[in-house]
């Protein structure tokens, strides 16, 4: 059944549908008792007809809410109407990472600021037993503030949970998209949380390189690269990647579980080093990987000298800027600096991070510029 936007389901009224998968629909909808927006999954028609069905999507509702995270869409009810199970859910306001990549790659900066919000939510579902299996572009939500929402629990597995059903499903759909699909999903295993990390891994090098790494004409030749192909160093499609950066993805995308970082927080934990300071353009230690020598001593932009600039200026505009954008603000200040030669350069250069033509016109009269 399809609802049209303006019809009234139970307190809600439709808005408009904004999606739509496997297991249903997605709509916009107002509550007419708060005046609140929220997102509305809806289970495909008549659960008499799709009993398997509709016990997937109850078990979706009961892990869903058990997560409460910053970084996870919030599940605020589930109900019946007219033999419909609904879920009621937080309305993100933003965009999907996967729409946001048919404009070309992140930077960098922003690629690593997403990829530790996502790992912050997986870091706590994890510890919760639950294992998300569909990581992927399209279930990453990004709002206009730069906060990540993580979307869509579907076929997640809990590792308490005996047959983890790694089949086919009654609605024709494999567990998992298959180009991001961890080496122990294609091989229909038994995946904990180290097969999310790799889901993950697939994204962050799509993220700052354009490109998915593992890729082919059929089904079959991509699940089978995800066993046998080891796809060249992001740092080959995107010469300015860090070293450590590239490092780092490579190492999330191994196809032994065992090669991989072990936990989210690990993995988190190697991104968040980064962020302490300047990227750094030398391997990390600790950090397995098959990147050519020539590759990992190339810098991470064309011009990687020393700055000329005081480091108490950097210092001082990077604190400014973080009233803006956050954290990432160190990164960008530090990386401006090395190619700036004066600090109404280096002011201008990192007033572009700021999205809001207002807050940047405050940022740039408050440095002077």
């Amino acid at each position: 059944m399809n609802y049209e936007a303006g019809e009234r389901i139970g307190d809600y009224q439709v808005v408009e549908r904004i999606g739509s998968g496997g297991m249903g629909a997605v709509y916009k909808v107002r509550n007419l008792i708060t005046d609140r927006t929220d997102a509305m999954k809806v289970l495909l028609p008549d659960l008499r007809q799709a009993p398997d069905l509709a016990e997937r999507f109850s078990r979706e509702i009961k892990v869903h809410a058990s997560l409460v995270h910053p970084n996870i869409a919030a599940l605020h009810t589930a109900m019946r109407v007219d033999n419909q199970l609904l879920m009621i859910m937080e309305f993100v306001e933003g965009t999907s990472l996967a729409h946001r990549l048919r404009q070309g790659p992140l930077q960098c900066q922003e690629a690593v600021l997403y990829i530790c919000q996502v790992l912050s939510a997986l870091s706590y579902a994890h510890e919760r037993g639950i294992i998300h299996r569909d990581i992927k572009p399209a279930n990453i939500m990004v709002t206009p503030k730069r906060t990540v929402k993580l979307m869509d629990f579907g076929i997640a597995a809990t590792t308490g949970g005996g047959n983890l059903q790694n089949r086919l499903t009654a609605a024709g759909t494999a567990l998992g998209s298959v180009h991001y699909m961890s080496p122990e999903q294609v091989k229909a295993g038994a995946p904990d949380a180290r097969s999310d990390l790799y889901s993950l891994g697939i994204t962050f090098y799509e993220m700052v390189t354009g490109q998915c790494p593992i890729r082919g004409n059929s089904e079959y030749e991509i699940m089978a690269a995800h066993l046998a192909l080891a796809p060249p160093s992001p740092i080959e499609l995107n010469p300015f990647l860090p070293p450590t950066v590239a490092a780092i993805i490579q190492k999330s995308i191994q196809k032994r579980p065992d090669d991989r970082f072990q936990t989210a927080a690990e993995f988190r934990a190697s991104l968040e080093s980064l962020m302490g300071g300047a990227v750094q353009t030398t391997a990390q230690p600790g950090i397995q990987t098959t990147m050519p020598t020539e590759l990992a001593a190339r810098p991470a932009t064309p011009a990687s000298g020393t700055s000329i600039l005081s480091p108490a200026l950097i210092e001082a505009t990077a604190k400014d800027l973080a009233v803006y954008i956050g954290p990432m603000a160190k990164i960008i200040v530090n990386r401006a600096a090395k190619q700036a030669q004066s600090p109404k350069q280096l002011y201008e250069a990192v007033a572009l991070e700021i999205a809001s033509v207002a807050d940047r016109t405050k940022f740039l009269a408050k440095r002077g510029a």
